[in-house]
């Protein structure tokens, strides 16, 4: 079955314009860059479930470029948190004309697999070569200012001169590499706090620890985030745009690029292969001198952005979040306006008012919701459908974790606690549909950080037993058991800058599998396993 991202490059040269895709049509109907059809029907051959990891995003890129060499580009994708960001700039690479166009004619299923790999793993040559900027900032995220702040020693001098310490803190956060990324509801709270010696030390404390992702405080559900993550997705929507070849590409440069590197790079991370001879230069140079033509010609123009097409028009996509929903978002609207005047009050949550809402098409989201399979797990149980939307407005949301930001209104009746909720994200695809289902992961237990949120958020120990035990009949382990094939990093154990050793890591992780589908491949990946004792790879029962 042809894939839809090929069909979406089939008719992009008679639905495009220069501007990007035309997304004209019924607002029901399954688009296909640009050209909708309500009869068209799309069943996922591969889908990647993918563990949200913050700063440790590149494993996910590295993981995916292996998986793709060797059983071809993934259809359909779920997730949340950082994820979300991994599953935008996938279906980017896969929108790229140049990932299909072989000298006349269209290439072969292994070439544009090779293709989409090397773009994958160019993520880490993108960032390296836009070190300093804006988008460079935004993959990782706080760590910089935490070290700033530790350095310039604001947490001591809060405790001595706690309106010191907040002008210092102003002074970092309107710096020009950071002013474009923060929160202006942060600043304005800090310069116009009812009690401002209150506020300089929550927040100063807070920042120092905002990238090591404690759930430490229900105060993280109220407390205004540095980053402006509306800010963020800008930036991730200009990333985005080149893999997709929309506005100022030069295509025939990125063929050009893509015939010299892709097949030849096959086996090697970024790191091996970007030294690899290409012309009188090298892989790694020429892809980087596209990145700053490119940037060049974007700032000197007005395009249409990817992040402003709509969630799984192009591949099924299902981008997850946690809702506060009824006395649950009453709640957290009484404890933020609290925090405001500097008298916190606990946010006093139950849990069965807190859901696991996923964006999408509409039909996939109606798909999920019904649960054909019948699952009875208590994930499956709290699913929510957030409607269609934007990459723009998902971006602003699911990324935005607790410690992060602040929840965040949704609407009215509804409010975003972050993409914490689903980071095995197998079940949702199950019902989805897709023939096969890899589950993008790290050895180990459930994050403490989700754990600790769903603690602050009511979650009762029974409720965590049902959701998070991998000894009994949990939801964790149920996703597991599911799962086609288990992708088996070690992230957890490994720094997220530089990003040589994560990504070394991810590229070469176990495959746990006893499908025919992995080891019936043209080229199937040699590091495969039907069993291991890695926890959280295998089901421990």
């Amino acid at each position: 079955m042809m894939r839809r991202a090929l069909l979406a490059s089939l008719v992009f040269a008679v639905a495009c314009d220069a501007s990007g895709p035309t997304t004209d049509g019924p607002p029901d109907a399954r688009c296909v860059g640009g050209k909708c059809d309500d009869a068209f029907e799309y069943v996922p051959r591969l889908c990647a479930a993918v563990r949200g990891n913050g700063q440790l995003i590149f494993a996910h890129f590295s993981s995916l470029a292996r998986i793709t060499e060797h059983y071809g580009p993934v259809d359909g994708m779920a997730g949340g948190s950082s994820a979300s960001i991994t599953m935008f700039i996938n279906e980017s690479v896969q929108l790229n004309r140049a990932v299909y166009m072989c000298e006349a004619d269209w290439c072969d299923d292994a070439t544009v697999a090779a293709r989409v790999s090397l773009l994958l793993k160019s993520l880490q040559g993108y960032t390296i070569a836009l070190a300093g900027t804006d988008e460079a900032a935004a993959f990782r995220q706080l760590a910089p200012l935490a070290a700033r702040v530790r350095a310039e020693g604001l947490e001591a001098l809060v405790q001595d001169d706690p309106l010191a310490a907040r002008d210092a803190l102003v002074t970092i956060l309107s710096s020009d590499d950071l002013k474009d990324l923060v929160n202006q509801e942060l600043i304005e709270l800090l310069t116009q706090s009812p009690d401002p010696e209150y506020h300089a030390r929550d927040i100063i404390n807070a920042v120092s620890k905002a990238a090591e992702f404690e759930a430490d405080s229900d105060l993280i559900f109220v407390r205004p985030g540095v980053l402006d993550f509306a800010a963020l997705a800008d930036k991730f929507g200009r990333l985005a745009s080149f893999y997709a070849g929309y506005g100022p590409a030069e295509q025939d440069a990125m063929v050009e690029f893509l015939e010299g590197c892709a097949v030849q790079s096959l086996g090697m991370n970024w790191d091996e292969l970007q030294g690899l001879p290409f012309g009188d230069s090298t892989c790694g140079e020429t892809f980087v001198s596209l990145v700053l033509r490119y940037r060049e010609a974007w700032a000197a123009g007005s395009y249409h952005s990817r992040v402003d097409d709509p969630v799984g028009a192009y591949l099924p996509t299902l981008v997850a979040t946690s809702v506060l929903t009824g006395d649950a978002a009453t709640a957290f609207g009484v404890a933020r306006d609290a925090y405001r005047n500097a008298q916190p009050v606990p946010i006093g949550v139950d849990f069965d008012d807190v859901k696991f809402g996923y964006w999408g098409y509409a039909s996939d989201l109606a798909r999920v919701g019904s649960n054909p399979n019948g699952y009875s797990d208590a994930k499956t149980a709290r699913f929510m459908s957030l409607g269609e939307a934007s990459w723009r407005e998902v971006l602003s949301y699911s990324p935005a974790e607790p410690g992060l930001a602040r929840a965040l209104e949704l609407d009215d009746a509804n409010v975003s606690a972050g993409g914490w909720s689903d980071l095995h994200p197998v079940l949702v695809l199950e019902n989805l549909g897709c023939e096969q289902v890899v589950y993008v992961t790290r050895r180990g237990d459930e994050s403490g950080f989700a754990r600790g949120v769903a603690r602050l958020l009511g979650m009762s120990e029974a409720d965590e037993a049902a959701l998070y035990d991998l000894d009994q009949a949990s939801a964790f382990d149920l996703s597991i058991r599911e799962a086609d094939g288990v992708w088996c990093t070690d992230w957890n154990e490994m720094p997220a800058f530089p990003t040589e050793q994560i990504s070394a890591d991810a590229y070469s992780a176990p495959l746990v599998t006893s499908s025919a589908f992995f080891d019936d491949a043209d080229a199937p990946y040699p590091n495969r396993t039907e069993s291991m004792t890695a926890r959280g790879c295998v089901s421990a029962r």
